[in-house]
């Protein structure tokens, strides 16, 4: 789809990404230098290796502001990756489990409030935790009533 269809103001893309080690660097140049492929972004937010929990879940909630301002999506498609824990061997972030459960519950917060449908695709994580950590932030978004587990 090019961005002058008419369609194309119902697409917002936030792209939060980091680009630290020699394969993920490499394919974040390849894409940040596709600029035909950039030009879908909207809204990009980088965050650095070593970011702490503190200044990523800081960072999401000023996308989310900017986005909520900008854009009333029908849908929004959360692509919620675990390679950003800490220790994760790709990811090099400083990501706690507790702050992956905070920016789950941010991102179904942002969604439930404006009565948006969302999709979550859990992705990344390389490391055996990673499946306990996205285990414990769907629990929570369950007792949070953001999501629904069980039949009623």
């Amino acid at each position: 789809m090019k961005k002058e269809d008419a369609n194309a103001e119902k697409v917002w893309l936030v792209f939060v990404y980091a680009c630290f080690n020699s394969w993920m660097y490499l394919r974040c140049f390849l894409f940040l230098q596709d600029y035909r492929a950039r030009r879908f972004i909207d809204q990009k937010v980088e965050v650095v290796s070593g970011t702490t929990t503190d200044d990523y879940l800081r960072k999401l909630d000023e996308a989310l502001e900017v986005a909520s301002r900008n854009f009333q999506p029908e849908l929004v498609i959360y692509n919620a990756g675990t390679d950003i824990l800490d220790g994760d061997p790709l990811g090099r972030l400083k990501i706690s489990p507790d702050g992956i459960t905070s920016r789950d519950e941010k991102v179904f917060r942002f969604a439930r409030e404006k009565n948006i449908p969302l999709v979550m695709l859990t992705s990344g994580g390389y490391m055996q935790s990673s499946a306990r950590v996205i285990a414990d932030s769907i629990e929570n978004l369950s007792r949070q009533g953001l999501i629904q587990t069980r039949p009623e």
